[in-house]
């Protein structure tokens, strides 16, 4: 009999956990496994690369109503002269006020739940594959056997609810991270829980990602060294030193183009950025792209410059592509990056600068040295993450 096995997930718009959850549902062995996906969102660029094999749950009417409209779904509600939906979304939207004058995080999990409605079947295997909601559904809306949780974020520098995952972490058979660096800080935070945490690193296709890579590039053809940054417009990607970065090397002459490829709330205050630095031809904000990988195989030099990561899924699928990378040094990179061997870490935009100016001109054959070591040496250890997952959810 098949092992039936429950994902939870927010989206699959696109974003590194997204693509994880994508590739290990693609290797999963569907001759052994029964698998469900319930998604918040049944929405997102990601949605047509889920396989056929999985069954997708959609949310029930009540949360869709909430989500597509959250300061209008109060009024709804009472329309339906639903008292209770109508009270639950009215205090979310009164806390999600106060919290923010107060400047605090309000994940409004204690009213958002009241939206979904529970799962009616039951599983040997029910995985919330991130952190905050899902965590929480899938212990209040999932009946299983067994649940396991994953964390894709650094909770040192991650703005978390000590209280409300504490709670929840208790009723977790494991939780998996995605690093080292994450895990020694959950055991850290959470010490009453460090037997349940491991790590299972992202998986990413390199089959997939060479694949989409082939598709034609829609800019111009290459006129400058090009630079290229992949992630969320968001203050964690550290896209605003990107584009100090950027100003240094105009400054200094380097002919260079740097494209950022994702979108985020921080877009407008980036775009005032540039142009008070007059970069609007040579930092160029291309938008989320469903197919991020033609841009990464088309530059010169892959840059990441996060403030912090859970794994950095995009600097893997940059090294699966074999292209020269400088990212910032944070532990996750470290975990990823030889420094001089097959990349650069770099502690600050100074440094960044430095060693951006040492792949363009290729010193002591840098750019060809971190190429051929990529190409030579470089796997990408799908396989033994995901015996780990088979251990995990198989109980061994």
């Amino acid at each position: 009999m098949k092992k039936k096995i429950l994902f939870v997930m927010e989206s699959l718009r696109i974003g590194g956990a997204e693509k994880s959850l994508l590739t290990i549902l693609s290797m999963l062995d569907y001759r052994q496994y029964e698998v469900d996906l319930f998604l918040f969102r049944t929405d997102g660029e990601l949605m047509e690369f889920l396989p056929k094999e999985v069954n997708l749950l959609s949310p029930s009417e009540n949360y869709k109503m909430f989500s597509e409209n959250r300061k209008l779904a109060p009024f709804k509600f009472l329309k339906k002269l639903d008292v209770k939906l109508f009270y639950h979304s009215f205090l979310y939207l009164i806390k999600c006020l106060y919290y923010k004058m107060i400047g605090k995080l309000y994940i409004g999990w204690e009213e958002v739940q009241w939206m979904f409605s529970e799962i009616g079947k039951e599983y040997d295997v029910s995985i919330a594959f991130l952190e905050r909601k899902t965590i929480y559904f899938n212990i209040d809306k999932v009946k299983a056997i067994k649940k396991i949780g994953f964390i894709h974020n650094d909770y040192s520098v991650y703005e978390y609810d000590y209280k409300n995952d504490q709670y929840y972490f208790e009723n977790y058979t494991n939780i998996a991270t995605v690093s080292l660096h994450c895990r020694d800080v959950l055991c850290e935070i959470f010490p009453a829980y460090k037997e349940k945490f491991l790590v299972i690193k992202n998986m990413v296709s390199k089959d997939m990602i060479n694949q989409m890579a082939e598709e034609e590039l829609p800019i111009e053809k290459k006129e400058k060294f090009r630079i290229v940054t992949v992630g969320r417009l968001v203050e964690q990607k550290g896209v605003d030193k990107a584009i100090d970065v950027c100003k240094m090397l105009v400054d200094n002459e380097y002919d260079v183009k740097w494209y950022v490829v994702g979108a985020g709330p921080e877009e407008e205050t980036l775009k005032r950025k540039i142009a008070e630095n007059n970069l609007q031809d040579r930092f160029i904000l291309v938008g989320a792209q469903k197919n991020p990988y033609q841009w990464m195989k088309n530059c010169d030099v892959y840059v990441q410059p996060s403030r912090f990561e859970g794994f950095g899924i995009t600097v893997c699928e940059a090294k699966a592509l074999a292209k020269p990378i400088v990212t910032s040094d944070i532990p996750e990179f470290r975990e990823q990056i030889i420094d001089g061997w097959n990349g650069y870490l770099a502690k600050d935009d100074e440094m960044m600068y430095n060693r951006i100016t040492e792949i363009i001109e290729n010193k002591n054959g840098i750019r060809d040295k971190f190429i051929g070591n990529l190409e030579k040496d470089e796997k990408i250890e799908n396989r033994e993450e995901l015996e780990k997952f088979y251990e995990v959810i198989n109980g061994r």
